[in-house]
Formats: C-alpha cells, structure tokens, sequence
C-alpha cells in the first residue's frame, strides 16, 4: 500500500525558521549564497532532502528569498525581524512571516483571525486530506509559530471553544442570594511580552501556571540568537 502524502506544511516552526535565518545572515550578511552553502550553514552536510525541507522551510516564510538559480539570500522580511528599527517593526515582519504560508493564511480566514483548539484543527487538517502521521507535527508547528505571533502582539489570549476570550468582554456572573451579587471575573489573559530594544531584549510576563512558562523559555530561545554573545561592556574589558 502506498503511503499518504500530506498537502505541503512548514517543516519548520517560525521560531525555528527565525533561528536558523540568523545563523545564515552572520555567515553570509547580504551576499548570495547557493543553496547547498547555506545547508551548511545551517548544519547539512550536503544538500540532500531534509536539508531542501529546510531551506523551503525558511523561504514559505519569506526568510530567504530566490535570486538567481539556486542561489538565495536573507530577505528584507528576515532582517526587518532580526534588525528591527523598532519594535513595532519586528511584530509587524513577525506577523508577516507567519501567514506567509498558505497553510497558516487558510487556517487564519477559516476562523477568522483567532486560534482553534488543537481538536478543532485536527479535524480540519484531516478534512484537508493530511496523513495521520503528519497530524501532530502540524499542529506543533502551528502551535510555536502562533505563540510567538501572540507574544509579540503583547498578550497571550485564552482559547474557549477556539476562540479568543478578551479581557475587555469579561461578563459579570450574578448568583442570587438575598438579593445580593456577585462579580466572578473570568481567567484573564496573561500579559506576556518578549521585544527588543536596540541590543536589548525586554521580557514582561505575569506567568500563571506551567504552561505559560514553556511559552516564554520558547520565546526567549527564539530570540536568543538575536544577542550579541557578549555585552559592549564585556567586550570593553
């Protein structure tokens, strides 16, 4: 029996892409590299298929881009992120990036800008005909690139039903006791920001339980490569 073969997907998550692209731009700058030199670059031997995934990777998210042949070189996309003049910027090329891929741009229309439960996208991933094996590797992907979408943004919102809960629509929930009430605020989004500024990586969060740390030590690891290995202080000594 033949094997299924799943619709196209990143094979990488946009933080995973973001990392690599700044191994290739300290490597490369602004010249053109082919692309079996950027493999290289980014740990490949040889330009053999997994190391093509990757690079593709890269470009579905306008990180790279073609220039001539096999040649590629870093996108004013890439280094909009990884340069940003503000911080505005980066979340703009941040956003950019994500939906570049039909994938993420489909899945942004089909629920109109929130973020589906992972139930909810899986059944629409099989609707869509991709291979059972192909599910949970989508859906991670996914899953990376939207929290690093929502933590530029400033805020990590909460998922009811796939959509998104904001602080602002708070309902009030009455109990009837002698005539008294109530007020029981829903969960609130927790803030959760990672920027630059200049050299400077600024983190604010309010971390709420375990998984809102694993969203910020994923933040902080895609942004890691942005830093300098050693502050001007450092490097004055």
């Amino acid at each position: 029996m033949s094997r299924i073969r799943s619709p196209n997907y990143p094979a990488l998550s946009l933080p995973e892409a973001i990392k690599l692209v700044a191994t290739i731009q300290v490597a490369e700058q602004h010249r053109t590299a082919p692309k079996e030199v950027v493999a290289k670059h980014i740990g490949y031997t040889t330009l053999h298929g997994l190391a093509k995934r990757m690079i593709s990777a890269i470009e579905n998210y306008g990180l790279l881009e073609e220039v001539t042949g096999d040649k590629v070189k870093v996108s004013p996309l890439a280094m909009s992120i990884l340069f940003p003049s503000t911080p505005e910027e980066k979340q703009r090329a941040i956003n950019d990036a994500a939906f570049k891929h039909p994938l993420f741009a489909a899945i942004k229309e089909e629920w109109e800008g929130s973020r589906p439960s992972d139930e909810n996208l899986r059944v629409y991933l099989i609707r869509r005909k991709f291979a059972a094996d192909a599910l949970d590797r989508v859906i991670e992907v996914y899953k990376e690139t939207m929290d690093l979408v929502t933590l530029e943004s400033g805020v990590y919102p909460a998922q009811q039903g796939g959509q998104l809960v904001k602080s602002q629509e708070a309902a009030m929930q009455t109990t009837g006791n002698q005539g008294t009430s109530r007020l029981t605020p829903p969960a609130a989004p927790v803030p959760m920001r990672v920027s630059f500024n200049g050299d400077l990586l600024e983190v604010s969060a309010v971390l709420s339980d375990a998984a809102a740390v694993d969203r910020l030590v994923k933040a902080l690891e895609a942004n890691k490569a942005l830093l300098p290995l050693t502050t001007k202080k450092e490097a004055a000594i």
